[in-house]
């Protein structure tokens, strides 16, 4: 199934021009920071909140996708994950299915981007109503040139919710 946007089928977006102001605001409020090996300090502002019927995926980005500057962390959860504190091992399952790191780097001659995916991490997350937080995430895994890769940080996101007011 495809992610849908929270305004997906809400009649207080469908009806707004009927209606007046609008009474849905698809922001999505958060912040990611972490310390990165061998690199700058990741923290962002922009987040992105995804969900289907059976995954969440979080994103934060800096700087502009296009830009040589581009860096973003992503998350991919089960739909139904709860608080807890969770290991990640790449294709061993359960409920935190994929953490990245992706960036923009030189490669003969040419800036490309390239994405590391994590082998090994951890998750201790906190999820009251629809705010979910990381106190801690960490991740490991292989940059473009092989060399070790390892992330340690935090997040908060506040995902947007569609007001059914009229």
């Amino acid at each position: 199934m495809a992610l849908h946007h929270p305004a997906y089928g809400n009649p207080a977006v469908i009806c707004q021009k009927f209606l007046g102001s609008p009474s849905f605001n698809p922001r999505t409020s958060g912040e990611l920071k972490a310390d990165v090996l061998d690199r700058d300090v990741f923290d962002a502002h922009e987040m992105t909140f995804a969900s289907s019927h059976k995954k969440i995926v979080i994103t934060a980005d800096m700087d502009d996708f296009g830009s040589i500057g581009h860096r973003s962390v992503a998350f991919t959860l089960d739909v139904n994950i709860q608080s807890g504190i969770y290991l990640f091992k790449r294709g061993a399952g359960g409920p935190v299915r994929e953490m990245s790191y992706t960036e923009c780097v030189k490669n003969n001659g040419e800036y490309v981007y390239h994405l590391i995916q994590a082998e090994v991490g951890s998750l201790q997350l906190s999820v009251v109503e629809s705010c979910y937080s990381a106190r801690l995430f960490t991740f490991d895994g292989c940059d473009h040139n092989n060399e070790p890769f390892e992330i340690c940080g935090d997040f908060i996101i506040n995902p947007p919710h569609a007001s059914f007011n009229y």
